[in-house]
């Protein structure tokens, strides 16, 4: 099936997986809690169905609206999942203010807030499924790059591997290729996409290439030199048909980080209550396998290059940090990150508990004292930010967080180039969209275990 087909299919299938949770929102309101909460049939299934079509259609308006359908996604399912969500919320909040002033709220309210929970969740499911499953059978794009650069082969193998749209790269040109010799190469090698990954092409040479690529009519993308720029975030703006890179506030800032602070307390609370067995099994575990202390308290470095006491669950032997220089030669990790695959510091115990991220849990307690947030970049070792670039600091202007885009991007099995690349894209692209996106694909990360070592 075409690419094209499959995106026309995307929306159709989202309103009726909506309408479906809509009816089985009036069947658990009308069957499973009747004797709770009465019965209430002023409305047949017919008007219910009606209804939850009206609800899929509008949901998937806004889900166009926030760019759910687009096909390609700086942080893949997290921002489609984050627009997903906000969909869902829009779309009920719409339905109920309709209703509330027409005054032709017949049906349950039950049905109608059951479905915004239920709807992100299975279609951001459903999404992630769908994406697989067009990357395989759609036709790849076949990709061609001008530059020959660690950071254009950097950002190829990204397209190749990481990418949601199934990405094909043909090549990799010197930057000081004649032009025609280009355009030859697009049509002998089928090229659908050129892109630019070299910065020092001048721009009488970067006209000509774009001009080929318009007449071919070949896309084209031209990879910035983001990481230069001082200013806390930028975007493209245009002014008098000049294109301008300009600096704007960080967007985790004043009221944002007050409502981030808000959000972390409530479900930080609720999830003590419901991981509290969890606590206990694991620090009986512990201690039944080497003892105590249970936790383990290392330093390291939040907001603004400022130390504190990161707790976990110990997954180590005592002593383990003192053995770290000796090991340093089987470190797996690049720049200043330290990973090691089968660390034989790990305890039996500690093996479990890392699998499972169940070691993070104490930093819950980081949380609770504002040192952390649910969401954010790795909490990074003093050692490890004394071999920061400049770039890298910008990950020290949020707080840093017990799950975040690294930990569900595959963990220990990225590099640090691509960890601090998808911190800074996260501070600078920060909503509260992002960070629910990003706890609700937690799980599914757990599970997964990818890179948990």
């Amino acid at each position: 099936m075409k690419q094209r087909n499959l995106q026309l299919l995307l929306p159709l299938t989202d309103i009726a997986l909506v309408t479906v949770i809509f009816m089985g929102g009036f069947w658990l309101r009308h069957s499973l809690l009747a004797e709770i909460m009465g019965s209430d049939f002023r409305l047949s299934v017919y008007h219910y169905f009606l209804t939850g079509l009206v609800l899929g259609s509008v949901q998937v308006a806004f889900m166009a609206v926030f760019r759910v359908y687009r096909r390609e996604f700086g942080l893949g399912m997290i921002e489609e999942v984050a627009g997903i969500i906000r969909g869902a919320l829009m779309a009920v909040l719409f339905t109920l203010a309709t209703t509330f002033i027409t005054r032709q709220l017949l049906f349950s309210r039950f049905v109608l807030v059951f479905s915004f929970p239920a709807s992100a969740l299975l279609l951001s499911f459903w999404h992630s499924q769908f994406r697989k499953l067009s990357s395989r059978t759609g036709t790849p794009s076949r990709v061609l790059f001008l530059g020959l650069s660690d950071h254009a082969r950097q950002l190829g193998g990204f397209m190749e591997k990481r990418a949601q749209v199934n990405y094909i790269v043909v090549d990799y040109l010197d930057p000081v290729t004649p032009t025609e010799e280009i355009a030859a190469l697009i049509r002998e090698k089928n090229v659908h996409e050129l892109v630019v990954a070299d910065h020092s092409i001048s721009s009488e040479k970067l006209s000509s290439v774009i001009l080929t690529c318009e007449k071919l009519g070949v896309q084209y993308k031209i990879a910035a030199d983001i990481f230069a720029l001082v200013s806390l975030t930028a975007r493209v703006a245009h002014m008098g048909g000049t294109t301008l890179i300009e600096s704007v506030p960080a967007p985790l800032s004043g009221l944002s980080l007050v409502l981030k602070r808000v959000i972390d307390l409530l479900l930080t609370s609720i999830l003590f209550v419901l991981l509290s067995p969890v606590f206990l099994l694991t620090a009986l575990a512990i201690v039944a396998d080497s003892g105590f202390p249970v936790f383990y308290r290392q330093t390291r470095l939040g907001r603004g290059n400022v130390p504190f006491r990161m707790l976990k669950f110990r997954s180590m032997r005592i002593g383990a940090h003192d053995e770290k220089t000796a090991l340093s030669h089987r470190n797996e990790s690049e720049g200043p990150l330290f990973k090691i695959r089968n660390d034989p510091r790990i305890t039996g115990t500690g093996k479990f508990i890392r699998r499972w991220s169940i070691d993070e849990l104490p930093q819950l307690f980081n949380v609770m004292s504002g040192k952390m947030s649910l969401v954010g970049p790795r909490p990074p070792l003093p050692e490890e930010v004394e071999e920061y670039s400049r770039r890298d600091f910008k990950r020290l202007h949020t707080i840093p967080g017990v799950t975040g885009v690294w930990q569900i991007s595959g963990r220990s099995n990225l590099g640090f180039d691509e960890m601090v690349k998808l911190d800074l894209y996260y501070v600078d692209n920060w909503s509260i969209w992002m960070d629910l996106a990003i706890l609700m694909l937690t799980p599914s990360a757990v599970v997964d275990g990818s890179g948990a070592y």
